[in-house]
Order: C-alpha cells, then sequence, then structure tokens
C-alpha cells in the first residue's frame, strides 16, 4: 500500500492551494496507470487502483468528505472527456493544412509548428511510421523531418517551435515537455521555454529552463521539466504567449539560450510532443483527429474546394456576394489571400468583409448578362500567434 503523505502537508484550514496538491498527488500517483494509448482511466478504475494500492491517513481538518471531493474534480478532468492535458496543439503531427513540405522559413507545414531559419536552411518533410510499429508507442501515423544544412555565421540558426496562446497560463508554474526523437547520427540539439507578454507589453523572458538532449540513431523519449516564472508586475497586452523551442543548430549568438549548442547540419525526427502541466510525464494524449483539426483551424484555415460566386447583370457595374462561414472562431481577424480563377463577364474580385467568424467575396459584372468567378481553394485565413 502507498500512503499519500497528506497529514504532514496539512494543519490548518483547508485552501484551496492545499487541495490543489492534494489532487496534484492524486494524478501523479495515477498517471502511472494511465493506458498506453493515452485513453482516460474509467471511474471504476481509478476507484479499484485507490482501494488496492493507496491508503489516506487525513488529520487536522481533511476528512474523508474533503478527499471524495478531491477525487470527484480528479474525475472530471480525466475521465469521458478529453482532458486537453497536452497544452501543444498537433504535437502528434497529423494536420499539415499548409502542406506536407517546407524549405520556406516560418509556418509552412505541420499546423502550429513554425520552423525558423537564419543563414542555415533546413528542409521540413512529413514522414510516415511503418505500420505495426513499436518502437514508438500508441501506433502513431506521422513524424516530423527537418533536415539542417548549416552555414557557419553567429547569426545563423534553425529552430522548431510553437507559441501557445496566454502567458498567464504559464505563471510560476510546473510543467513536463516529453517527445520522441532520433537523429543521423548522436547529436545533441536545445530545449528552450519562454514567456512572451504581448504588443507592446512587458519584455520577453527567453532562455527558460534550457536543456540540452543527445539524440541517438534510435528512437528514444525525453522527458524535461520546467518551471516558468510567475507574471506578476508584468505588463500583458494582446497577443501575449509562452512557447516551446527545439534548437537544431544555433550560431554563437544564440549561446545563452541554447547552452551554447552550436552549428551543426543533420537529420532530426521528432513524434508525439506533449507539454502538460505537473511533474509528471503521461502517455500521450490521443485527440480524436476531427477535434485536433478544429484546434489548428482556429489558427489557420485552408478552404477545401473552390467557392463559386455568380450573379446575373442588367447593366455593369452590379454585384454578387458570398460569405464563407469558418469551421470555429478564429482567434483573431484573420488575414487572407484574394486569388481566383475561371471567371466571366467579370471586372473585378474581393474579399470585402472579414471577421473571426466569417468572410464575405464580392464579383463585380462587367456587363449584362450571367457573370461570375471562382474563389480559389488555394486561399488562406491566418490567425497565427
Amino acid at each position: 500500500m502507498t500512503t499519500l503523505p497528506l497529514k504532514s502537508q496539512f494543519t490548518g484550514a483547508v485552501t484551496n492551494g492545499e487541495r490543489k496538491a492534494a489532487e496534484e498527488q492524486l494524478l501523479d500517483f495515477l498517471a502511472q496507470y494511465l493506458p498506453e494509448d493515452g485513453s482516460p482511466i474509467p471511474l471504476g478504475n481509478i476507484v479499484e487502483i485507490l482501494a488496492e494500492h493507496v491508503t489516506y491517513t487525513p488529520s487536522g481538518n481533511i476528512t474523508a468528505t474533503d478527499m471524495q471531493d478531491a477525487l470527484t474534480e480528479l474525475a472530471g478532468r480525466i475521465v469521458e472527456n478529453p482532458s486537453y492535458r497536452n497544452k501543444l496543439i498537433n504535437g502528434g503531427f497529423d494536420i499539415w493544412q499548409r502542406g506536407t513540405s517546407q524549405t520556406s522559413n516560418g509556418y509552412g507545414s505541420a499546423d502550429r509548428w513554425r520552423c525558423n531559419h537564419v543563414g542555415s536552411t533546413k528542409t521540413v518533410t512529413r514522414q510516415t511510421f511503418a505500420f505495426g510499429q513499436i518502437e514508438v508507442p500508441g501506433n502513431p501515423i506521422y513524424f516530423m523531418r527537418t533536415i539542417v544544412n548549416s552555414v557557419a555565421g553567429a547569426g545563423n540558426r534553425c529552430n522548431l517551435y510553437q507559441l501557445i496562446e496566454n502567458v498567464l497560463a504559464s505563471s510560476d508554474r510546473t510543467f513536463t515537455l516529453s517527445f520522441w526523437a532520433k537523429a543521423d547520427s548522436t547529436k545533441n540539439i536545445a530545449i528552450e521555454f519562454g514567456q512572451t507578454f504581448g504588443t507592446s507589453g512587458s519584455p520577453d523572458i527567453s532562455g527558460i529552463d534550457v536543456t540540452t538532449i543527445q539524440l541517438t540513431t534510435t528512437w528514444e523519449k525525453y522527458i524535461i521539466p520546467v518551471t516558468f516564472p510567475s507574471v506578476s508586475g508584468k505588463t500583458i497586452n494582446s497577443n501575449n504567449l509562452y512557447y516551446v523551442s527545439f534548437w537544431f543548430d544555433a550560431g554563437s549568438n544564440y549561446d545563452s539560450v541554447t547552452n551554447s549548442l552550436g552549428q551543426q547540419s543533420g537529420t532530426f525526427d521528432i513524434a508525439q510532443v506533449q507539454l502538460e502541466e505537473g511533474s509528471v510525464a503521461t502517455p500521450f494524449e490521443q485527440r480524436p483527429y476531427g477535434l485536433e483539426l478544429m484546434l489548428c483551424q482556429r489558427y489557420f484555415w485552408k478552404i477545401q474546394g473552390g467557392i463559386n460566386v455568380v450573379g446575373y447583370a442588367t447593366g455593369p457595374g452590379n454585384q454578387a456576394y458570398q460569405t464563407l462561414i469558418f469551421p470555429v472562431t478564429m482567434r483573431a481577424v484573420p488575414t487572407t489571400t484574394n486569388s481566383w480563377f475561371n471567371s466571366a463577364n467579370a471586372s473585378s474580385q474581393n474579399v470585402v468583409a472579414i471577421t473571426a467568424n466569417y468572410s464575405q467575396v464580392m464579383v463585380t459584372a462587367a456587363g449584362v448578362g450571367l457573370f461570375y468567378a471562382t474563389y480559389s481553394p488555394n486561399n488562406t485565413f491566418d490567425a497565427e500567434l
């Protein structure tokens, strides 16, 4: 039997913080019993686990009712409903709306992942796991491969990172990052965390808990703890965030945020990246594909299929409109493209209104009769951080 050391922690009235600590103890203990595929623990199994393995010795003002309340709240966090314990979106690299490869700087391939380079170059591609492989658990389908061609220069670099909304969610909190990775030969990479306080906010904090990881040529799981600083006293404005960054290649200008990683070329493979609150790395959370896609579409949406805008004009200058309802409310009013094709008797085609929920497009007739144009399926709406 495992006795959770509750009686030594509580000597007075139970505060919200103390109750939170009790719940975190339960989470940490139960994490080892999570199914390998990351699915929730049924409530009946939680009761059996606790009955078989755990005894409580409450004292002071902690009562059996207090612990039952904590268990009830805990059950609500991990049973039946998606837990959203992974703060990263598309950590399994299943969603690639922009394309399955990129050599460009910034966003360009896997949703929510930004791959930057300066001086050095890189190629990012979507790779497929062999069906039935057992090296990385949970039967993942894809992983991300980054091939770096390093070019010497103090300011040159290549790093992959994700920006996470709401810096307040990181304030004075401990998280655990876990991921699977390998390289074409034994190589180090650096993991960096940071906080950004938004437009005209307090100065960014970078280089939080920088950790050097040595990759090998076989898939291995890596676990990294991080404690973010408090945001107390900070000026926080719109577009605030916290982030995790994977550094593959770093000139000397970045020594302070990479543990002096240095510059290197190579092939780096990453899969199943998870950032969760607490000190325990649980199995990778397998959210349904449709749900993960919707989470991605809050930041970026590429329309599927052309949108035909058709009208009949009694004279030049008549207009026809079409409203595109976004699949989800976007993070902010997005920027968009204005690409059209297959037009007839049309003098102009434009995006005339856009919000976080919809866009309206318009075609203007050149003369009398039927007029139309097709809003291209290559158009995108971008509300990334």
